[in-house]
């Protein structure tokens, strides 16, 4: 027996964009196979944490809601975990809840925000065992996780926890953090949930820098926060060495902002890459490039692997499905969590 691959070609076609269709195997399409099975993680997170190892995350309804349609009961968190060669099982030390935010220094300083009914639980996969490490007060983990070296900052309601490696200290910040990434433990990059800013910690002092100004025309707010359902608002920020990357919508336009100097660029990328949303910060290339989640059409759920390369040419292909999270291992392959075609769970991308 046989599978039976069809394809549909586009007549529209797009400067720089490249779009297929390709009729689902089970296991995926020509472009992204099915490296793991779990139906539980298609709508989770992916995060890779080393050449060889990466993570998976999504959870499992129990109770009446596992049969019974559109009804969600309470949820148990799962894990994943990717050695170069298979997937396993790894058990979290937390029955109840689910994964909210997902960070990495190293392949044993992954960290995890598991929402539960006692409060967010700070877990720690240490190379060995996943292990509470802090609960901390319900509005804790709201604005995103950011690891590098031995540190960890967990952000909330104007407040931030931070973890140096031996003792955790909090405090009270003058915005609401959105999204954040860091570099360093020197150098920390916060979006700002009111307004089109993004904030700069530099190891002591936050530094605000208002966006207005580069974002591409026709996007720029008309007067100061709060901002309208259709005023521009910002989506994910990813600070790498090739940069600080920031994707956003007004309305349903998509832009990107980056800084490679000592200033702010905009670009509008509702051509080129389509509705982005907020499913996925972008991913470096290694090679001073990025990798996003874009779509094909105006609400943005037939998903799009978007690509712009170091020079700033963009190409788009989608996906034949809809993806969740994205995540690229170093000198190795492009991960996703969502369902392509018949298939959910985690994807590899097969150029």
């Amino acid at each position: 027996m046989f599978l039976k691959l069809t394809a549909v070609a586009t007549a529209a076609t797009l400067t720089g964009v490249g779009l297929w269709v390709a009729a689902p195997w089970a296991d995926g399409n020509v472009h992204w196979r099915l490296a793991l099975d779990e139906d539980p993680v298609s709508h989770g997170k992916v995060i890779a944490t080393g050449e060889r190892e990466a993570w998976a995350f999504g959870w499992k309804v129990l109770g009446l809601g596992a049969w019974i349609p559109m009804a969600d009961g309470p949820h148990r968190p799962l894990a994943f975990h990717w050695d170069g060669s298979r997937w396993r099982r790894s058990d979290l030390p937390v029955e109840r809840g689910h994964i909210t935010a997902v960070a990495a220094a190293s392949p044993s300083r992954v960290w995890a925000l598991a929402g539960t009914d006692g409060g967010p639980a700070v877990l720690r996969w240490d190379g060995r065992a996943w292990t509470v490490v802090r609960r901390l007060p319900g509005t804790a983990g709201m604005g995103g996780l950011a690891a590098t070296g031995d540190h960890l900052w967990v952000f909330g309601d104007r407040r931030a926890w931070h973890y140096d490696g031996a003792t955790w200290s909090e405090r009270a910040l003058s915005f609401q953090p959105s999204r954040v990434s860091a570099r360093s433990a020197s150098d920390l990059w916060a979006l700002d949930a009111e307004a089109p800013r993004v904030h700069h910690f530099d190891g002591a002092t936050w530094t605000r820098t208002d966006l207005a100004s580069a974002l591409p025309k026709g996007t720029r707010p008309s007067g100061g926060p709060p901002l309208g359902p259709g005023g521009p608002r910002l989506t994910s920020v990813t600070a790498g060495p090739s940069g600080v990357w920031i994707t956003g919508e007004a309305g349903v336009s998509s832009f990107v902002l980056s800084r490679t100097g000592a200033g702010w660029r905009g670009e509008d990328t509702s051509a080129t890459a389509g509705r982005m949303g907020d499913r996925a910060a972008p991913v470096p290339d290694g090679r001073g490039g990025h990798w996003f989640l874009g779509s094909t059409d105006v609400n943005g759920y037939d998903s799009a692997l978007v690509h712009r390369d170091a020079s700033g040419r963009w190409t788009r292909t989608a996906v034949g499905g809809e993806l969740t999270s994205l995540a690229a291992v170093p000198r190795g392959p492009l991960l996703a969590t969502g369902v392509v075609g018949r298939a959910s769970g985690v994807f590899r991308h097969l150029p």
